[in-house]
């Protein structure tokens, strides 16, 4: 049986993807947190997984991890209170990437980003760099595929939680006009990653460009207004330059610029494969029907 090693466990993409490997019972999985002794590595201990500490801003814990491995899944964070997160993140990355190369491990699955400083002008520091990584994961010969994760479904849940804008009625605040935008449940990933690490031989040196659904922001209101009715929601139309100015948190440039660049460039992800790797993925309408009672206790929060 391989050994697959999921460094970062304890957050998300990470958590998921663990945790579907456990399921699909194919692999030895070993996971690696910078607490083991955390309530999230202890249900990932339980559910079968070998728990090993780690830190991804260091070496510690990762020759250990590695070690016997023969595949590996990692997602960089980007950390916005340091003084520089894009190379903060890069050197994450290139350390973790060196490792993988040394124990020899076959096939590297990670989540990827794109060049929008490169290509457009402006920063997107968290894609910037994942790309960065990305390239220098090809400069050193890592057998690698990247996975590129569009916006989530379960980030209406948080961060773009619809704001209450009159009695039942509630706006999204998502600068992308007209434009359609990719989207995904963070529960299908999991799976994905894991179909992806089964067939290696079809998916190493490739990317993979998540889409469950692709709808413009009105459709996902209308989505929503659909199914938790009375409650009506509307798209803000927030421009780009209000959302950056009202966003609260240090990303809010960065978040800005990401949709700018989801709406200057829209990704061309093939619906197709992505239910090829995963068949039951969740259109945002059954997602919806499925979380009804959590949309409507983070509306009320």
């Amino acid at each position: 049986m391989e050994r697959v090693v999921v460094l970062g466990a304890e957050e998300e993409p990470g958590c998921g993807v663990a945790l579907a490997l456990l399921q699909d019972g194919g692999f030895h999985v070993c996971v690696a947190v910078s607490d083991p002794g955390s309530p999230q590595a202890q249900k990932l201990g339980c559910a079968g997984a070998q728990v090993l500490p780690f830190h991804l801003n260091s070496t510690t814990g990762l020759q250990g991890a590695l070690s016997g491995a023969q595949k590996c899944f990692f997602a960089t964070k980007t950390d916005f209170t340091k003084v520089d997160p894009l190379q903060s993140e890069i050197s994450q990355g290139y350390l973790i990437a060196d490792a993988c190369k040394q124990h020899g491990i076959s096939h590297v699955v990670f989540e990827g980003g794109q060049h929008v400083q490169r290509r457009f002008g402006f920063p997107m520091r968290s894609m910037d760099a994942k790309a960065c990584i990305g390239d220098y994961m090809a400069e050193i010969g890592l057998r690698k595929t990247q996975v590129l994760i569009p916006f989530l479904y379960e980030s209406f849940l948080t961060t773009f939680s619809p704001k209450p804008a009159g009695p039942n009625l509630y706006k999204i605040d998502i600068p992308m006009g007209e434009t359609p935008m990719d989207s995904i449940s963070l529960s299908d990933v999991g799976p994905v990653v894991t179909a992806i690490l089964k067939n290696s031989h079809r998916w190493a040196g490739k990317s993979c460009l998540l889409s469950a659904d692709r709808l413009p922001v009105q459709e996902y209101a209308e989505t929503l207004t659909k199914h938790l009715a009375p409650r009506v929601f509307q798209d803000s139309r927030i421009s780009q330059k209000m959302f950056v100015e009202s966003y609260k948190g240090e990303a809010g440039q960065d978040i800005g610029n990401m949709f700018e660049f989801w709406r200057k460039d829209p990704q061309r992800r093939n619906a197709a494969e992505m239910f090829e790797l995963l068949s039951g993925t969740k259109k945002f309408s059954q997602w919806v029907s499925a979380n009804r009672d959590s949309i409507i206790n983070a509306l009320e929060k």
